[in-house]
């Protein structure tokens, strides 16, 4: 319960005002149970189904939500790493970008495109007839898992901050494979309510996406930050919705 506790605590508005333990044992479960705190939001972001309105209006309150219940906090992290990664700057000057809570020109333009592509990719997967709302529940989920195994396999780009703080308090060797296991369930779940093509499809875009932002990370910024993993979260649900529309053209 602690550990709920304290992932709705840092990784949502919700009002938790209680002072929480924060060892091993409660930050591991944190993480454990963060996609948890996906589905949360994703069975929120859902509800705009039952009104009528246009699928454009529905993509733009899916999103919305999405962005008001994680307190903008992996929107965020968007913006400055966009910031960081288009200054082509040296490694030290990226990390200085990254922790200046200024935002820059190429964070305004990232999270506009950001924000745009995904209202008009989501109402495009809305339209089609075979669109399924385990979609908009599961995507969530499957974002946060990425980002806990990222946190988990990557070295830390800097010896401070929020990430590093949790990455000397989580047991690595269980919270992987309870992570297995999350993911596991998702994508069987996927398969049993659509078609197993897409789960296995989105399983392979997720390991190969996965891969590739890990090399990228440790090769223009040494490593991982919260930044990183906030910018990791919001482009797996873009590439995640990306494949899905593709998938049922």
């Amino acid at each position: 319960m602690n550990s709920l506790l304290l992932a709705l605590q840092f990784f949502t508005i919700i009002p938790v005002k209680k002072n929480l333990p924060m060892e091993k044992r409660q930050i591991t479960g944190m993480y454990t149970v963060f996609p948890l705190v996906g589905a949360g939001i994703g069975a929120v972001a859902s509800l705009a189904l039952y009104f009528e309105w246009s699928p454009l209006m529905t993509a733009f309150v899916i999103v919305s939500l999405g962005i008001l219940l994680s307190g903008g906090l992996h929107m965020d992290g968007f913006i400055d790493t966009s910031d960081a990664f288009f200054s082509y700057r040296d490694l030290k000057k990226r990390m200085e970008i990254l922790d200046d809570p200024r935002v820059g020109a190429f964070g305004v333009m990232a999270i506009v495109l950001l924000i745009v592509g995904k209202v008009i990719i989501i109402a495009e997967v809305l339209s089609s007839e075979s669109f399924h709302w385990i979609f908009i529940v599961i995507i969530p989920v499957l974002s946060r898992i990425v980002l806990v195994t990222l946190f988990s396999t990557t070295v830390n780009a800097k010896e401070s901050g929020l990430a590093h703080f949790f990455k000397q308090r989580i047991h690595i060797p269980l919270l992987l494979p309870l992570t297995a296991c999350s993911l596991f369930v998702a994508i069987c779940f996927i398969g049993l309510t659509t078609y197993w093509l897409i789960a296995i499809t989105i399983l392979s875009v997720l390991v190969v996406f996965s891969c590739v932002y890990r090399s990228w990370t440790l090769k223009n910024f040494g490593g991982i930050t919260g930044d990183l993993l906030g910018a990791s979260l919001e482009l797996t649900e873009v590439i995640l919705w990306i494949t899905i529309i593709l998938l049922l053209s």
